[in-house]
């Protein structure tokens, strides 16, 4: 009896590595383009230090620019429903390939959080930006945090959408976490990721694990997804970073408390109440630290908001750019002296329909009203 459970256990075992082994042979096949070949229309690529950056823009060259940092296997086409809206409303969308997700060059294969930053601070200087406001979805959340905090010049605000921020506990010192014994052994992690990751068939499934609204993931999504599968070493290059993401960064300024409470320009928060990835439990403590211009709380929403409701996301990322305030035109905005759109000094909140908080923020006074009436932080619970 043990006999013949051993031997069906082996057959079973041998079915399982060919199958595995079938998938990286996939993988090898098709991984065959560069990036010149698959790049979309509206693409364009940045000499930088660290080499090309992809990026994908929307809007006229004379709006203000709107940086956007993308999530785990993503890349900057996956913004496409929320540039268009925020084009349309003046806006000049930029978003960001971040290495080795999309099609920015992989040659430095440093994927750590501080070096994405760097990426992101040469691609702000190659393209002569001012005055943008960096927008930040879940992992690239983390790395919008770090570009903040290491190089503020020329940026006027941070919104993070369920960053992916991984705190440390108060005076506790940042190490590198233990890797998976799978991912150590290359052949393996190949094997696995291109079972998984980089597998086209697992894309829609794997993407809705993130998502609480599921069935609003649709064909033109997981067709934007599936774009940069074809590039060469695409699966080679996930497999490191993935090591490195597990395993953290333990120089990133962003997952110190104290870090992040130092912070001088505005941040808006969204949040989606049902992301079951970064829990809106760490938004709210988040808020606590950051120098907090709104706060809005997508009700039946999760990790994926602009998939998951784009007309709701993107309605609350103009109103969280808003609050921010949007320089060079009209009066004074919310959270930066002298920047703004007309209406959003004074009675800006209102006007959005922020509730107010009893909470104040020292020093920073209310246009034409008495000195001593401070501006309070906003924040939309349940907004829809």
């Amino acid at each position: 009896m043990l006999k013949l459970v051993f031997k069906i256990c082996s057959v079973l075992l041998i079915v399982a590595l060919a199958v595995l082994g079938g998938f990286r042979l996939h993988a090898w096949q098709q991984e065959a383009k560069s990036a010149d070949q698959m790049a979309p229309t509206n693409g364009k690529f940045v000499e930088t230090p660290y080499g090309k950056i992809h990026v994908s823009i929307w809007g006229e060259a004379d709006g203000q620019p709107i940086v956007m940092t993308h999530g785990m296997a993503a890349w900057g086409g996956l913004w496409e429903e929320t540039a268009i809206t925020l084009a349309k409303n003046g806006y000049r969308v930029i978003a960001v390939d971040q290495a080795p997700f999309g099609f920015s060059d992989r040659d430095d294969t440093d994927f750590s959080r501080s070096r994405q930053a760097q990426r992101i601070a040469s691609l702000v200087s190659a393209m002569g930006l001012q005055n943008y406001i960096l927008v930040g979805h879940s992992y690239g959340g983390g790395v919008a945090a770090e570009t903040a905090l290491r190089s503020p010049d020329q940026l006027s605000g941070l919104v993070l959408i369920c960053p992916v921020m991984v705190l440390a506990g108060e005076g506790d010192d940042i190490v590198k976490n233990t890797v998976p014994f799978p991912l150590n052994v290359p052949w393996l992690a190949e094997v696995l990721v291109s079972a998984t990751i980089t597998n086209p068939l697992l894309t829609g499934f794997l993407t809705r694990q993130f998502m609480h609204q599921k069935d609003a993931l649709t064909a033109r999504h997981v067709e934007i997804l599936q774009r940069p599968m074809a590039l060469k070493g695409n699966t080679e290059h996930m497999v490191i970073w993935l090591g490195q993401f597990l395993a953290g960064d333990p120089t990133a300024f962003s997952r110190q408390r104290e870090n992040l409470s130092k912070l001088k320009m505005p941040v808006a928060l969204i949040w989606g109440e049902q992301d079951q990835v970064t829990p809106i439990r760490q938004g709210e403590e988040l808020a606590k630290i950051i120098n907090l211009s709104s706060f809005i709380k997508l009700k039946n929403i999760g990790h994926m908001p602009q998939l998951e409701a784009p007309e709701r996301f993107s309605k609350a990322l103009l109103d969280s750019i808003e609050a921010i305030g949007r320089p060079g035109i009209g009066g004074p905005g919310i959270g930066r002296p002298g920047i703004g759109r007309p209406g959003i000094g004074g009675q800006g909140i209102e006007r959005l329909g922020i509730e107010r908080l009893g909470i104040e923020r020292p020093g920073i006074e209310r246009p034409g009203n008495q000195p001593s009436e401070k501006l309070p932080i906003a924040l939309r619970e349940g907004f829809d």
